[in-house]
């Protein structure tokens, strides 16, 4: 009776055994499915970020443009009110900028843009240069 008693006991074994593996299996495939569902979420979640910034940069990108196409047409504009005959002096009061900013754009002018506003603007600099202003071509005397 001993023998069946160890026989009983080694199959006993041998279930609860099998049943904790059972267990611990489906413990794993439930443990690997939220793995996997976590890593698809924080994947997504970096797509998800990368593609914003993405649609950003393009914004960015665009905006940029868009806006430096507006400064060249204000630049054109100041560049018009000097053509009227206006004195830099007068244009920096009117648009509230520098006297140094209207010169810039015009010595910033393209040559060939320049060679028909000449006319236009020799107006202005002898106005300029006969007043209280005292440009002097070529920076003589600076320090440049």
């Amino acid at each position: 009776m001993a023998g069946k008693t160890r026989n009983t006991m080694i199959v006993q074994a041998r279930r609860k055994t099998e049943e904790l593996a059972a267990k611990r299996r489906e413990r794993e495939a439930t443990l690997q499915s939220l793995a996997t569902d976590y890593h698809a979420a924080t994947m997504m979640a970096e797509a998800g970020v990368e593609e914003a910034e993405r649609q950003a940069a393009e914004l960015i990108a665009t905006a940029k443009k868009n806006a430096a196409a507006a400064i060249d047409d204000a630049k054109e504009t100041v560049r018009k009110m000097l053509a009227t005959g206006e004195t830099r002096q007068g244009i920096a009061e009117l648009l509230d900028v520098s006297v140094s900013y209207v010169r810039s754009i015009n010595v910033a002018t393209p040559k060939k843009a320049k060679a028909g506003a000449d006319a236009a603007t020799a107006e202005v600099q002898d106005s300029e240069e006969s007043g209280s202003v005292g440009v002097v071509s070529g920076h003589e005397g600076s320090d440049h």
